[in-house]
């Protein structure tokens, strides 16, 4: 995995943040080519429901569903899905999830939770970030300090929290 995908999603949630409804900013239009068709054996795919679940670095367990839109998904260096919550980007070369739920923690004034995973199987597992926008961008700068290239989700886990970024651990399910 490299850590620009963690850099990348960190300050993705920005625009996704203000739009205020939990749809996705408006994006570019790709200037070269046509977008690239999701593989016939995607893992994920429009219309899943995804679980998120996890323990956060304070302790506290979170169990939250991500509803991906019916449309095709958008390529950009990943697969990005329309979801009901927030963010949910799919790298399948680097074989990693990141799936955020922003909108209850809009909603109810709680911590946005996000998940970056490595996948395992049929689902992923790895690091959960929580707190607000504000606190989230802070570890930018940390996480820029983490320079592993972690080989498994223990490894990713391990190198955010050498970093000094307070993080618990999370999986991502499709539910079925």
């Amino acid at each position: 995995m490299k850590r620009y995908i963690v850099l990348a999603a960190l300050l993705t949630l920005t625009p996704l943040a203000h739009a205020g409804s939990g749809n996705a900013a408006p994006r570019a239009v790709a200037p070269f080519g046509a977008p690239k068709a999701l593989p016939a054996n995607a893992l994920v795919r429009p219309g899943q429901t995804w679980v998120m679940t996890g323990t956060t670095a304070g302790g506290e367990r979170i169990s939250r569903e991500l509803k991906l839109g019916a449309q095709a998904p958008e390529w950009d260096d990943g697969w990005d899905f329309k979801a009901d919550k927030g963010v949910f980007n799919w790298q399948s070369e680097d074989r990693t999830i990141l799936a955020a739920d922003m909108l209850t923690g809009m909603m109810d004034d709680s911590d946005i939770h996000m998940c970056l995973g490595m996948v395992e199987g049929a689902g992923a597992r790895g690091v959960l970030l929580s707190g607000d926008l504000d606190t989230l961008q802070s570890y930018v700068t940390k996480l820029d300090a983490a320079t592993a290239e972690p080989r498994n989700a223990d490894e990713l886990v391990q190198a955010i929290r050498k970093a000094g970024v307070p993080a618990g651990t999370c999986t991502l399910t499709l539910k079925r």
